[in-house]
């Protein structure tokens, strides 16, 4: 009897050890579960910001490829005289006697200062270009998140 009250004893014990083991694998599960998706909506997170980046890159990439292929269009229109640039500028009379009338030439940019003029608004494309890209990218993707 006494090797019964024993044995019973024994097994209760073991039983009563593998319930507390069980219970705690199980709460180590739930924290691992948790955890799981905490991980799994913080990469959610990170894979629409590179989305947004990407997105974001993309137009800026756009814009300079659209400064960059308006340039000789830009060059030829003003060589033509289909664009002008104003330039506030004195014309040097071309003949040097006083006749009463106006005989300036009419001012126009020198074929260099075309040139010039052509790579200052392409570079004013692409800084413009730049600016905003930057702008988007830290209004989309470099928010704070609250939550943490």
């Amino acid at each position: 009897m006494k090797t019964l009250a024993g044995l019973c004893a024994v097994l209760v014990i073991g039983l009563l050890l593998a319930l507390w083991r069980l219970d705690h694998v199980s709460t180590r599960l739930d924290a691992a579960t948790s955890r799981v998706g905490v991980l799994e909506g913080e990469a959610k997170a990170y894979e629409q910001a590179l989305i947004v980046r990407d997105s974001i890159d993309r137009q800026y990439q756009e814009a300079i490829r659209n400064a960059e292929d308006s340039k000789p269009q830009l060059v030829a229109d003003l060589t033509a005289g289909v664009k002008r640039v104003y330039v506030r500028a004195a014309c040097v009379p071309a003949h040097t006697d006083a006749t009463g009338s106006a005989d300036a030439a009419t001012p126009e940019l020198a074929a260099d200062a075309r040139q010039d003029y052509a790579d200052l608004v392409v570079a004013n494309k692409k800084v413009t270009a730049q600016v905003i890209g930057l702008q988007d990218f830290i209004t989309s993707s470099c928010k704070r998140n609250p939550t943490k």
